[in-house]
């Protein structure tokens, strides 16, 4: 009977795996990105950088002014919009409004008011979209999702399972110089072992951001919200609909912090409390009812199965925690990246270690089908990614275009990775294929910074101004870039070794 299950485990964690591994690696790397969003936007705005870090604590009447009259119009243009306020991360009064399935947003400056001219980009966001619902919107996206999530569960869980007699004993086993296929498991064991929690808690987390729309059972109750009595007697002056600053004012007071951001509407004004302020997602409110003028304190008073829910989504989205939590998700989601990679790996490379004699067209067919698709997949979403920044560099920050050039080009060079390495895979080696993705890929992350400071020197102002984004963002890119380069002297290696076989 164990005998059974185990063999319908592995059926489920091969086979499953197999085309559900591609979607996972795909949400797992997006999702990694999208830990630094906020700085991505920054880094793909360069006129960002000669502002000073300490604007985050600042707000000025002007800056409010502005901000509403931004809001009012994308109102009337009939766009959902919101105003975002300055934080440690994004010192910048940004006002969002959707465009299609993205966001786009107007920076102003805090101290001032004035709206600060920058280049159109898709900026982080992109990379939330991608993630939250592959660019499908709402409800279909979210529907998606939620499969997928429930999927990666089952084949997280089964992998555990079978692995489970050899995980202890061949764990702190890495072995380089063996074959390949024994290469990779060592890598994907051991990393199993290490980011095997954190890919749980993202998957169940993940899943319930969405499902509790759809399943009503998982859904515990509603936020619930009360009004403090004893707030409305702090009240000293009238709020009118335009005076945003004295209502941010007063709920920066209420919350000992400054707010997360404003929604309005033509009944009520809400200033929300910051996600940065605690774990679980809050969003306690001050309130203001515009036909009364009164303002309230609205204070989120959950059930326990609602507040569990709210530190799901402060767990999934890692707004609190500060730098060092976001480094360590960064690292973790890097690891799960290459728990999955390895795992589609050792599928191809276990089918074609025990299928080199025997082997059906057909089946021969399915194998080489696999092997490209695992380029594109692997290769093709980490170029894709990475041809979003190097556009941002190279198309005119004149181009109001400029975003579309972005998706588009991450599109573009997403499908030709799998054209190449589906090519290869038919027609000679798939190596050849992973060689050139991986040497462009390193090749492109080491070039990166450079090209950056050349076109944009303005980024060097950032480092008399404490703003380190830029700086920050370039190492990643040069420390990805040689561990890129290193994988391919590996590739190298190989290919050398088998060849003077």
């Amino acid at each position: 009977m164990i005998q059974k299950i185990l063999s319908i485990l592995t059926l489920i964690h091969r086979w499953g795996g197999l085309i559900g591994g591609w979607f996972c690696f795909f949400l797992v790397i997006t999702g990694t990105v999208s830990i630094f969003d906020l700085e991505i936007s920054r880094w793909m705005q360069p006129e960002l950088a000669r502002y000073t870090q300490a604007q985050s604590q600042t707000l000025s009447e002007q800056s409010m002014e502005t901000s509403y009259a931004l809001w009012q119009e994308n109102t009337e243009q009939k766009r959902f919009s919101f105003v975002v306020l300055p934080s440690e991360r994004y010192p910048f009064i940004h006002v969002l409004y959707s465009q299609g399935a993205l966001l786009n947003w107007q920076n102003i400056d805090p101290a001032t008011g004035k709206v600060i001219p920058t280049q159109s980009t898709v900026g982080g966001y992109f990379f939330d979209s991608l993630h939250n619902n592959l660019l499908m919107g709402h409800p279909v996206g979210e529907v998606v999702i939620i499969i997928l999530s429930i999927s990666f569960f089952l084949f997280i869980l089964s992998g555990f399972i079978i692995h489970l007699k050899h995980l202890w004993k061949e764990f702190f086993k890495v072995r380089p110089k063996a074959s390949a296929l024994r290469f990779v498991l060592d890598i994907h064991l051991g990393i199993g072992v290490f980011f095997l929690p954190f890919l749980l808690l993202m998957v169940i987390s993940g899943f319930l951001f969405y499902a509790p729309n759809y399943m009503s059972f998982l859904n515990a109750s509603p936020n619930h919200y009360v009004a403090v009595t004893d707030f409305q007697g702090k009240a000293k002056q009238d709020h009118t609909e335009q005076n945003l600053f004295s209502l941010v004012k007063e709920a920066k007071a209420t919350f000992n912090a400054m707010p997360g951001f404003i929604m309005i509407t033509p009944q009520q004004i809400h200033i929300v409390q910051s996600d940065v302020d605690q774990l679980a997602i809050m969003r306690n409110y001050v309130e203001l009812d515009r036909a009364s003028q009164k303002i309230s304190l609205q204070e989120n008073q959950p059930s326990a199965g609602r507040y569990f829910l709210n530190l799901m989504f402060g767990l999934h989205l890692t707004r609190a925690g500060g730098d060092v939590l976001r480094w360590v998700y960064f690292l973790a989601g890097i690891g799960s990246s290459i728990l999955v990679a390895t795992g589609l790996l050792f599928f191809s490379n276990k089918r074609r270690h025990f299928n080199k004699k025997h082997i059906s067209a057909r089946l021969l067919f399915f194998y080489k089908l696999v092997d490209g698709l695992h380029v594109g997949v692997i290769m093709g979403v980490l170029l894709a990614l990475l041809a979003v920044f190097w556009v941002n560099m190279l198309v005119p920050k004149q181009a109001i275009t400029k975003p579309f050039w972005e998706e588009l080009s991450f599109f573009i060079i997403f499908i030709l990775s799998f054209i190449e390495g589906i090519f290869y895979s038919f027609y000679s080696t798939v190596m050849k294929a992973w060689r050139h993705q991986v040497g462009l890929f390193a090749g492109l992350c080491l070039f990166m910074p450079i090209v950056k400071l050349i076109l944009f020197p303005e980024i060097l102002i950032s480092f008399l101004n404490e703003n380190f984004v830029y700086a920050m963002i370039s190492i990643v890119f040069i420390l990805i870039g040689i561990s890129f380069v290193f994988v391919y002297g590996y590739l190298n290696k190989k290919n050398n070794l088998k060849g003077n076989k």
